[in-house]
């Protein structure tokens, strides 16, 4: 069973949404069935949209998000028929939202780490989501220790962002692998956000979707013990990135006349 068209039948999403919403600084993590994607598009497309006549008149940047997906499952025909229900120009739409694919767990590093926060800025945006996270992480061609490392930094960067008044939505498929140490990566992550939300289905086979928990973390928390939150004046922190530069490759949009733009 999975949601189309934008449209969010879930008991309760329209908490998810407000609460999104309200005012910049957040983490939110939303997982379950993946019907997930089509709910957080919805929520980015509201906080862009707003009326048609607000969207014109809004500052070029002031309505942009930024995605990083880490899974493939960003939808650009789903947003282009998000834009025409709402009499929206859905190429003057899609042109707001920039997106980076990461295929490695370095790349994502790189990306959210490094890139996001200082892209974030020259487009004047505040809202990015990040899909499929710990995708790239359950690679076993990357040691344990080293994914460990890196989602400890991620989540120092998430903190960091939060304070500058970016809220962040992530976005991962509910899913148990064979490795139960990287089984905890999900664990860790959940502990490093401020809202669980889960979406999953009632006897009666709908959906439902459920505040799982409720925290905020101090950043400095976060950083494990011998870590330092020095940034790229860390000596190990490009040691094993095995993508030479870190350069992330340009996504183009499915539609072949309708493009995002690339972080």
């Amino acid at each position: 069973m999975e949601l189309n068209h934008f449209d969010i039948t879930p008991a309760h999403s329209g908490n998810i949404i407000h609460a999104f919403a309200e005012k910049p600084g957040k983490v939110f993590l939303l997982y379950g069935d993946r019907s997930i994607f089509q709910i957080s598009l919805q929520m980015a497309a509201h906080s862009m949209a707003g009326s048609p006549e607000l969207f014109e008149r809004r500052r070029a940047g002031g309505n942009s998000i930024a995605v990083v997906d880490g899974c493939n499952r960003f939808d650009v025909h789903a947003l282009s028929r998000f834009a025409r229900t709402r009499k929206i120009d859905p190429n003057k739409f899609l042109n707001r939202i920039f997106i980076s694919r990461g295929f490695t767990c370095y790349q994502m590093e790189q990306a959210i780490v490094h890139k996001l926060p200082t892209f974030l800025v020259n487009i004047n945006a505040h809202t990015a989501l990040i899909f499929g996270l710990l995708d790239t992480f359950y690679d076993e061609q990357a040691s344990l220790r080293e994914v460990q490392q890196i989602l400890q930094r991620l989540l120092v960067s998430f903190q960091k962002m939060k304070s500058a008044g970016v809220s962040l939505l992530l976005v991962c498929l509910e899913r148990t692998i064979a490795s139960p140490e990287r089984n905890q990566l999900f664990t860790t992550l959940k502990s490093g956000v401020d809202r669980v939300y889960k979406l999953d289905t009632n006897e009666q086979g709908e959906f439902q979707l459920f505040l799982e928990s409720q925290k905020i973390i101090p950043a400095i928390q976060l950083i494990g013990r011998g870590e330092t939150d020095h940034g790229t004046n860390r000596t190990n922190i490009h040691k094993f990135d095995r993508c030479g530069a870190g350069k992330l490759v340009e996504v183009p949009a499915r539609a072949a006349k309708r493009r995002s733009g690339s972080v």
